[in-house]
């Protein structure tokens, strides 16, 4: 025998033990389909400080070779007379030390100042005979440590520990034997003379 069909509530069916409930897009009208809302997952990544680190290593490299001065920049003056030779060589990129009338340069820098064509006696540690320029070396040793970072990073720039030596022509013998002993004592054991070419 088939169940009753009882109207019930809220428009519902009741047909035996089980009931019907209409659809609410059917009752109202509406459509069913809803716009989906997008969801943004937002995650966070820890920042690898070794590999910024490198970063701006090389950055600082990059400056360091950029803003060194031209070693073949030679501009000549009262105080620097360069001598003449009949030389064809190129000039190679180097450590300049410039040795004037006044003083003691580095990267057109004075580093020691002369007075008769001697260094003063405070800057070799208080020793009238000592070889070693102390403020010389300790620039020089700098140069080195830069050199040395940027071939480490770069390895078409090794470091050769070469220096140019752009002295006066007038440069006392005794002068150029400490200047050349100092740098060498920086790790600088090679040089080379800027010269002036004379015309053929």
């Amino acid at each position: 025998m088939m169940g009753s069909v009882k109207p019930s509530s809220n428009n519902a069916v009741d047909i035996g033990n089980d009931v019907l409930l209409p659809d609410k897009g059917e009752s109202s009208g509406e459509s069913t389909k809803r716009p989906k809302k997008s969801r943004v997952v937002v995650r966070e990544y820890p920042l690898n400080l070794t590999a910024m680190m490198d970063m701006m290593t090389i950055i600082l490299v990059y400056l360091l070779k950029s803003y060194s001065s031209d070693p073949t920049n030679i501009q000549a003056s009262n105080d620097l007379t360069l001598p003449m030779s009949t030389t064809h060589f190129k000039p190679e990129e180097a450590a300049a030390v410039a040795i004037t009338k006044k003083g003691i340069l580095v990267a057109d820098k004075t580093v020691v100042e002369l007075k008769n064509d001697k260094v003063n006696i405070a800057d070799k540690g208080g020793k009238e005979d000592s070889m070693l320029i102390t403020p010389l070396l300790a620039v020089m040793k700098t140069e080195a440590e830069k050199q040395k970072m940027i071939a480490k990073y770069n390895k078409k720039e090794d470091f050769k520990g070469l220096v140019l030596i752009i002295g006066d022509k007038m440069v006392p013998f005794r002068l150029l034997t400490e200047v050349l002993y100092t740098v060498g004592q920086a790790e600088f054991g090679q040089y080379k003379f800027a010269v002036t070419m004379e015309n053929p």
